[in-house]
């Protein structure tokens, strides 16, 4: 058993830990490093009960007034994970909200490939594919309906905004912890990969050749969702079977990114669990 740590407390914005910590707002340097930060008492708590690896726990005395947040660092401290305690204006400079919750963790990457990605765990495997989305916010929201739906994994190519940056990760409400994501995939590879173990290999396009519910997701599919305006990249166009879009009776000529991910996957589950009352 781990010894329990103690407590250091930070009061100057000089301080090297906090230096330190202030570094892993840069992508570089957390691919360099292969750990990011997290904020929040719920994302902490998921990143934990996920036996991800925590290097240190930051948190304000005044945070400690939550016995939530309290439970935690002290959880955290029988751990043998370091506990680091920082005055409030401190903190704000280790966020990306304007009024944080008062807890910060800095997390190590899970390091997951693309075969961990595909591997078969339990039941017909659903394959999500991001292909180039940029905001933040939409693909923290992407992994949240990822999660929500128990696909088999996730798949960020090459070019996609960064899986572990803040804005991403508050997104995802704990998600990015529950599943297996696998970032930086070369197209190429990931493509041999699904043909090797059988997908059916499907992409959302407004303009695209099959209605979204004229597909069949029975068996082993990928589905890929693209850039906000361009869609999926070239080699990974050229390797699917279907470009499928969703029916809009209406005016609007397109839908956000998460929102056409959501629809795309939920027709899988719905057709899935419909074939498995039969």
């Amino acid at each position: 058993m781990k010894e329990p740590k103690r407590v250091f407390r930070i009061t100057s914005r000089h301080n090297p830990r906090l230096k330190y910590l202030k570094q892993f707002h840069q992508r570089k340097h957390r691919e360099r490093e292969g750990r990011f930060l997290v904020e929040g008492v719920r994302v902490v708590e998921e990143a934990l009960a996920a036996d991800f690896e925590v290097e240190v726990i930051v948190f304000t005395a005044e945070a400690l007034r939550d016995p939530r947040t309290a439970a935690l660092v002290t959880a955290a401290s029988g751990r043998g994970i370091a506990v680091w305690e920082v005055e409030p204006a401190l903190l704000q400079e280790l966020t990306a909200t304007e009024t944080p919750q008062g807890v910060v963790a800095l997390v190590y990457k899970a390091g997951t490939t693309v075969d961990e990605v595909l591997a078969t765990r339990t039941g017909v495997p659903l394959v999500l594919v991001v292909d180039g989305i940029q905001d933040p916010g939409n693909l923290g929201t992407i992994i949240r309906t990822a999660d929500a739906c128990a696909v088999t994994g996730v798949a960020l190519l090459r070019d996609s905004v960064d899986l572990y940056h803040p804005r991403v990760v508050r997104a995802t409400a704990g998600s990015v912890f529950h599943l297996p994501i696998a970032e930086q995939v070369d197209p190429a590879e990931l493509v041999s990969g699904l043909k090797r173990r059988g997908f059916q290999v499907l992409a959302g396009d407004p303009n695209g050749d099959r209605s979204l519910y004229d597909c069949d997701f029975a068996g082993p599919t990928a589905v890929a969702v693209g850039h906000e305006t361009r869609g999926v990249g070239p080699e990974l166009r050229d390797a699917v079977d279907n470009l499928v879009f969703i029916p809009m009776p209406g005016r609007a000529e397109s839908l956000n990114v998460g929102v056409a991910t959501a629809l795309l996957v939920y027709e899988a589950v719905r057709q899935r669990a419909k074939s498995s009352l039969c």
